[in-house]
């Protein structure tokens, strides 16, 4: 046991990186031809004002997001993730929070998001406009909401040591909500690193929070899967936690 215990550690750790990963989209799926939804923010007066300032989304979030007061005093940081869906009008609807940094930051970057209705062109299928799903992530730093390329090695060494606290108490003392504990907040950083989902649904589900569990292995799907040390994510919530994974890593020795 403590040997297989050692080898899921190692086995974690050699497979992490970390960083975020976006989510790819092909243009085709299984010979159908799909064109994801497109912000085009307010470049109908850009040749008129000669100014680039809402070239991407995220530029756009991040000049007319207001960091909430309570979001200062608290000096909240972390990357805030949300998905919406992008309507045959160009309109944004059904926000789902997939990671919040505060109730206060979740709030604000849903009400600058409504702003960009009527500022998107709509995806398309085989040529017919289709409600289509999106996904932004913005990083907040200290009252600061910035791009993601600017934040992510500071983010990386504020995860790491949470992370590593969190593989002892789970692999090595068995103190599962220790370790939960600190991957949610890695996670805080770093939303879409697919180690730390995993660690963290086995967590969930050796909690009995089965949902959960489920809901971190799907992302992990949804991000592109591939963890070596989880090879069967594919059944997520068929999973049974910790002992499932120990026993099928004995059964592959």
């Amino acid at each position: 046991m403590k040997r297989t215990v050692i080898l899921v550690l190692c086995l974690l750790i050699s497979v992490i990186t970390f960083g975020q990963e976006k989510k790819q989209f092909s243009d085709e799926i299984k010979g159908v031809n799909v064109s994801p939804p497109r912000f085009f923010g307010n470049e109908k007066f850009l040749s008129v004002l000669n100014d680039t300032q809402f070239g991407s989304l995220n530029q756009y979030l991040s000049r007319q997001i207001q960091i909430p007061e309570k979001s200062k005093f608290f000096q909240d940081e972390g990357t805030e993730v949300i998905q919406f869906v992008v309507t045959t009008k160009g309109e944004v609807t059904d926000f789902n929070i997939i990671n919040s940094v505060s109730p206060e930051i979740d709030q604000e970057v849903i009400r600058v998001l409504k702003t960009t209705n009527g500022l998107w062109r709509p995806g398309l299928n085989n040529g017919e406009l289709v409600a289509m799903e999106k996904e932004v992530s913005i990083a907040f730093k200290f009252g600061v909401a910035t791009d993601e390329i600017n934040y992510a090695a500071n983010f990386v060494e504020q995860a790491k040591p949470y992370f590593n606290i969190g593989n002892r108490q789970l692999f090595v003392k068995a103190n599962i909500k220790g370790a939960l504990k600190n991957y949610n907040r890695a996670i805080r950083y770093l939303p879409n690193d697919k180690c730390l989902l995993a660690s963290r649904g086995i967590c969930r589900y050796e909690l009995g929070d089965r949902n959960g569990a489920c809901q971190d292995w799907t992302r992990i799907k949804a991000l592109g899967g591939g963890l070596e040390s989880v090879y069967y994510l594919d059944k997520f919530c068929e999973f049974k936690g910790y002992s499932e994974l120990v026993s099928s890593l004995k059964d592959k020795e």
